[in-house]
């Protein structure tokens, strides 16, 4: 009975995040297409704040979700029909979060519902999951032979995972203070 309700309640947490990691990576490919440098490579890159946040909040199936739109985009999108290099693209990019949380989870001794969690810890995941990404991202494409300059693409790509950090973090933060400032005016 508990494996059934926990099924189901991943399963509607991968469709949920998959639905919405899907929205927000479309809506930030169709408003920043001319910041589209080179193949992988984002100047502002929203998504990538959602899936980190996406990851620490649902673990695995937010990482099989994001994995899986990933996946979807690489083939039908990006890469299509290299179903090789779409799957190293989709395991890349559920695996940066996904180890990002693993390794500050026990680097942080963090608790699973996030009780002690700081801006520290929260600004330290955002970096090291930027250049994780950014690397693991642009050595899948380089190996592939899709560009080869690992350097430029790497920078391009860290710099739009930072940003989509940063206003993701914005986002929340902004968030926080309207909804505390709502309880005060109730």
């Amino acid at each position: 009975m508990k494996i059934s309700k926990s099924l189901k309640k991943n399963t509607g947490i991968f469709i949920l995040v998959s639905l919405v990691y899907a929205v927000l990576y479309f809506l930030n490919n169709s408003l920043t297409g001319f910041l589209y440098l080179m193949p992988g490579a984002h100047l502002v890159h929203i998504p990538s704040g959602f899936k980190l946040l996406f990851v620490i909040l649902a673990r695995w199936s937010a990482a099989l979700a994001i994995a899986f739109v990933s996946f979807l985009n690489a083939y039908f999108v990006m890469f299509q029909g290299d179903a090789l290099l779409d799957l190293q693209l989709a395991c890349v990019n559920g695996l940066a979060p996904l180890l990002t949380w693993l390794f500050f989870k026990h680097r942080f001794h963090l608790d699973e519902n996030l009780g002690n969690i700081t801006f520290r810890n929260i600004l330290a995941m955002g970096i090291f999951f930027a250049l994780l990404n950014s690397s693991m991202n642009q050595l899948v494409l380089f190996w592939a032979g899709i560009h080869n300059e690992f350097i430029q693409g790497f920078v391009v790509t860290a710099i739009g995972d930072l940003t989509g950090l940063y206003i993701v973090m914005t986002l929340i933060k902004l968030s926080v203070r309207f909804l505390k400032n709502r309880e005060v005016i109730e």
